[in-house]
C-alpha cells in the first residue's frame, strides 16, 4: 500500500540495526490527554494483533503525490515546522500491517479528548479496510511501526502552493 508520513528529518538516524523504528512516548513527548488519545489509537492496533499496543503509532496517510502540501500544512504547525526538520517519507507497506480510519471521524474523537480527557468512541473512525481513497473522508493508516524497508523515497517537505 503506497502511504505518506511527514516526519522529523532526525527519524532517518532512529531505524534499529534491523531496520526497525519504533516511537517512543519520550520521543513523542505526547503527555496528558494527548498521550491518551494517542495510547487509544495504539490500543486498537493491538486490538488487532498489529502491535502490544505499549508505544505510539505512527500517522500515515493515503493521498495523491499533488496533494502532500496541503496535507503538510494542515497537519504540522508553524511551531513545529520552524522548530524541526521535517521530510516526507513515501512508504510500501504490506496491507495486513496498515490500520485503515477516517481522519476526519479521528480528528473528532481526538478533540474530544483533548478537551475532557477521555475517549468516546462508536468506533466508526476505525476499521476502514475497505474504503475507497476517492471518499470523501481522508484516509488514515495507523501503523506500529516503521521498517526501513518500506521506505521507497525521503524528500523535503512539499512547498505549499
Amino acid at each position: 500500500m503506497r502511504l505518506f508520513t511527514f516526519q522529523r528529518a532526525l527519524i532517518l538516524n532512529l531505524f534499529d540495526p534491523v531496520g526497525l523504528y519504533t516511537p517512543t512516548w519520550n520521543g513523542i513527548g505526547a503527555t496528558g490527554n494527548l498521550r491518551t488519545a494517542y495510547a487509544y489509537a495504539a490500543s486498537q492496533l493491538e486490538r488487532l494483533n498489529l502491535s502490544d499496543g505499549a508505544s505510539p503509532p505512527v500517522w500515515a496517510y493515503e493521498t495523491r503525490p499533488e496533494d502532500l502540501a496541503d496535507l503538510a500544512h494542515m497537519l504540522l504547525s508553524e511551531v513545529e515546522l520552524r522548530s524541526n526538520e521535517y521530510v516526507t517519507l513515501e512508504l510500501s507497506v504490506p496491507e495486513p500491517q496498515v490500520l485503515r480510519s477516517s481522519y476526519g471521524l479521528w480528528c473528532d474523537l481526538f478533540f474530544e479528548c483533548l478537551e475532557n480527557g477521555e475517549i468516546v468512541d462508536d468506533g466508526a473512525w476505525l476499521d476502514w479496510q475497505k474504503v475507497d481513497q476517492d471518499d470523501s473522508d481522508a484516509v488514515q493508516a495507523i501503523l506500529a511501526h516503521l521498517r526501513r524497508d518500506w521506505v521507497v523515497s525521503v524528500s523535503p517537505l512539499p512547498d505549499q502552493a
